[in-house]
C-alpha cells in the first residue's frame, strides 16, 4: 500500500501518477464502451460523449503539460528594429561646385551651389552644417574670403542620404575680404579672375574660375 501512495522508481513521482491516470482513463473508457454497447443492445438511447472521453482528455492534458508541449497561445517574437545608418565615409561622397555666372559686373553678388552626393550603394548619414562645410575664394596665392571666417551660425545639419541622393546648398560671396581673425576694414577685392573651392564633410570639390568686373 505504501508503494501505491508513494511510487518508488528512478523517475519523479509525477511521472508515475501521470501513467496511472492514463491507465485509469483507459479502464474507464473500456467500461463506458461496454455500457454503451449494452444499452444499445437493449434499445436504450445514449446521449452525450462517453464518460471515458473526459477522463482521457484530462490525462492527455496532464501529459502535455508535463512535456511542455501545451501552450495557450503561440509564442510571438518581437520584430527586429532596423539598423541605424552608418556615417558616410569620404569615399562614399562627392562634392561639386557651380557658379551662377562666369562673369559678375560691379555690384553683382556671386552665388554658388554646393552639391553633396552619396555615390555609395548604402544609405549613410553626414553632417552638412555650417561648421562642416566651407567655400574659399582665392586670387592666385592670395586668400580672399572663406565662409568659415566669423560665421553667423554653426549649427549641426545631419542628413540621411540614400544611395545616389544629392543635397544642394547655395552659398553667396558678398564680394568682401575676410580672415580668420575677423579683421575689419580690409581692402575690397578688385576686378579680375578668382577661383572658388568648396569642402563638405572633408570632401573637396574641383575648383571653378570666374571673373569680377
Amino acid at each position: 500500500m505504501n508503494t501505491v501512495l508513494h511510487p518508488v522508481g528512478p523517475q519523479p513521482a509525477r511521472v508515475y501518477w501521470v501513467r496511472r491516470l492514463i491507465l485509469l482513463a483507459l479502464v474507464v473508457g473500456i467500461v463506458a464502451a461496454l455500457a454503451v454497447a449494452a444499452g444499445a443492445s437493449r434499445g436504450g438511447a445514449v446521449t452525450g460523449p462517453p464518460p471515458g472521453d473526459a477522463a482521457a482528455q484530462a490525462a492527455a492534458d496532464v501529459v502535455a503539460d508535463e512535456d511542455g508541449t501545451a501552450e495557450d497561445e503561440p509564442a510571438t517574437e518581437p520584430e527586429p528594429e532596423p539598423d541605424a545608418a552608418a556615417a558616410c565615409s569620404p569615399e562614399s561622397l562627392t562634392t561639386t561646385l557651380v557658379a551662377d555666372a562666369a562673369t559678375y559686373p560691379a555690384g553683382a553678388t556671386p552665388t554658388f551651389t554646393v552639391t553633396l552626393t552619396n555615390v555609395s550603394d548604402s544609405a549613410c548619414t553626414v553632417d552638412a552644417g555650417a561648421a562642416n562645410q566651407s567655400l574659399v575664394i582665392t586670387s592666385g596665392p592670395d586668400r580672399i574670403w572663406s565662409s568659415t571666417d566669423c560665421p553667423e551660425a554653426e549649427g549641426e545639419r545631419l542628413l540621411l542620404m540614400a544611395p545616389a541622393a544629392a543635397e544642394a546648398m547655395p552659398v553667396a560671396w558678398p564680394r568682401v575680404r575676410s580672415d580668420e581673425a575677423c579683421t575689419g576694414g580690409l581692402p575690397e577685392p578688385r576686378a579680375g579672375t578668382y577661383t572658388a573651392v568648396a569642402v563638405v564633410a572633408g570632401v573637396q570639390s574641383a575648383p571653378i574660375v570666374f571673373d569680377l568686373g
